[in-house]
């Protein structure tokens, strides 16, 4: 079956919109060439892709639970998916699944109404390891829609409540991923963090989150933000069920090759480092991370004096000035609306790479964007304005100048780890926030609230160095996060620790 063939019409419409300026003589060639041209692709069309190798296992739909049953709103939806006889270090364990990653057989929605009928036939590759590491799947967790928040607020399923004070919200993007494992309802889960939605929730619900190295972690199967800034990682309750995770899931992927990943990682077994000590260690606390304009002063106390509490565990702790740190804001920004945006528009599947594309998601996305584009929340509206706009007026020209500074930035804190093993400040800037209005009641309070706390968060995905969020005390009965970042690779010394600081 040929697909349709443009008529004349459509490719002047096309000369239009693409600046082109066909002439009447151009038309009449153009129209002949591009319907030869397109025999090609009635040849693709006919040609059967490669199918993904998916585990066998007991993989059972189950359904979104009731508010008496999950009074966080951390689940989308229950499912029951186990590999049949697998065993491993993740036997016996419980792991919820961020609904932005792809569970072969088990709808994931990323958050949205644009995506409530899809259901991937194929697994990520983290999944894949998961299964096979005798990971049970219990659940798939609520999301921002499409992780465009940090707030955790902008779901279409609602809001995910904060575990310690369900006036809050949870953080997100991840806010499903932070409240299942505070709440006990999974062992461990995953989230995927672009600008902190790993860290966030977790610092605002009193977990660990840890964002590996960027390309520790394959990506492929997940729905993509910007490849540059895309990482995928664990959140538990203790670091040392989040090393357990990061070693079944970190390394490269075999099966489709991830442009995030080097060539090879060295496999590491990232619970046996967890010493319990930090003594010897080189620790600089960024000053920028503190006294921000979204800075609240008793977390800012807080930190400091968990900082104080390192050098009494033996670490060797100096303030330091990174400068770089304050543009952050302003050079993460335009990587994730005009980067993140422009994934959305291609099928959430970024173009110019040799990894696996996801067809079939790309194919519904696209459809609900034409279908359903004005159910994306207020927060994505605004990327999908602002993204456009500055493509239509600035040609791509600030995304490129940000990418040369998050390259800049990521050289300067490569510096800083030749002196320092870590580098320490707040999660983030202040303690979770009331829940927001409804868009219908205010708009504008709704979408200020879902990017005011990345400002440290993102800097490291920016640089794509590994960071860990761990409970450092409560400030007015709610949680505090203290973050660690170190060198690249050496996601080890990262959890370790922030293993040592809670063992202690």
């Amino acid at each position: 079956m040929t697909l349709r063939r443009p008529s004349r019409d459509d490719i002047r419409a096309i000369s239009a919109r693409s600046h082109i300026r066909l002439t009447d003589a151009e038309l009449d060639v153009m129209e002949k060439m591009v319907a030869a041209n397109l025999e090609l692709y009635d040849e693709l069309d006919q040609t059967p892709e490669p199918l993904r190798p998916v585990v066998p296992a007991v993989r059972i739909p189950g359904v979104r639970p009731s508010p008496e049953e999950d009074p966080l709103n951390g689940v989308v939806r229950t499912c029951d998916v186990r590999a049949v006889a697998a065993t491993g270090p993740l036997s016996g364990k419980s792991i919820g699944i961020k609904d932005t990653i792809c569970v072969a057989g088990i709808p994931t929605s990323c958050g949205s109404r644009l995506l409530y009928d899809f259901i991937p036939d194929a697994d990520a590759t983290v999944v894949t390891r998961i299964l096979e590491a005798g990971g049970h799947i219990t659940a798939m967790l609520n999301t921002d829609d499409f992780a465009f928040s940090g707030g955790g607020h902008t779901s279409a399923y609602g809001a995910g409540l904060n575990p310690v004070n369900q006036k809050h919200v949870a953080g997100g993007s991840s806010c499903g991923s932070a409240t299942a494992v505070a709440s006990g309802q999974v062992d461990i889960s995953l989230g995927g963090d672009q600008g902190g939605s790993i860290r966030i929730p977790s610092s605002w619900s009193g977990i660990v989150g840890h964002k590996p190295t960027h390309g520790l972690v394959p990506y492929t199967g997940i729905a993509g933000f910007d490849p540059t800034i895309d990482h995928v990682g664990p959140m538990a309750k203790t670091v040392e069920d989040a090393a357990l995770l990061l070693t079944v899931i970190a390394g490269v992927d075999d099966t489709a090759r991830d442009m995030r990943q080097p060539s090879a990682i060295e496999k590491v077994d990232y619970a046996a480092g967890l010493t319990g000590s930090i003594k010897g260690l080189r620790i600089g606390v960024v000053k920028e991370g503190f006294g921000t304009p979204w800075s609240m002063k008793e977390v800012d106390k807080a930190v400091r004096e968990a900082v104080r509490y390192l050098e009494k565990m033996g670490a060797t702790v100096e303030e330091i000035s990174v400068p770089e740190h304050a543009r952050v804001p302003a050079i993460w920004n335009s990587i994730a609306i005009e980067g993140g945006i422009a994934t959305f528009y291609q099928g959430l599947n970024a173009y110019g790479t040799k990894g696996w594309y996801n067809t079939r998601l790309m194919s519904a996305m696209n459809r609900g964007i034409k279908t359903n584009g004005g159910d994306f929340s207020p927060t994505a509206k605004l990327g999908v304005v602002m993204s456009e706009y500055m493509s239509a007026q600035y040609h791509g020209v600030f995304y490129g100048r940000a990418q040369n500074l998050a390259r800049q930035l990521t050289r300067v804190y490569d510096k800083v780890f030749e002196t320092y093993d870590l580098v320490v400040m707040p999660t983030t800037p202040q303690t979770a926030h009331e829940i927001p209005p409804l868009p219908e009641a205010n708009r504008e309070e709704h979408i200020a609230q879902a990017l005011n706390m990345v400002c440290n968060t993102a800097a490291f995905d920016l640089t794509g160095h590994p960071s860990i969020s761990v409970p450092c005390r409560d400030v007015s009965g709610l949680p505090v996060g203290l973050m660690f970042t170190g060198r690249s690779f050496d996601d080890q010394t990262v959890l370790r620790a922030g293993h040592a600081y809670l063992a202690a």
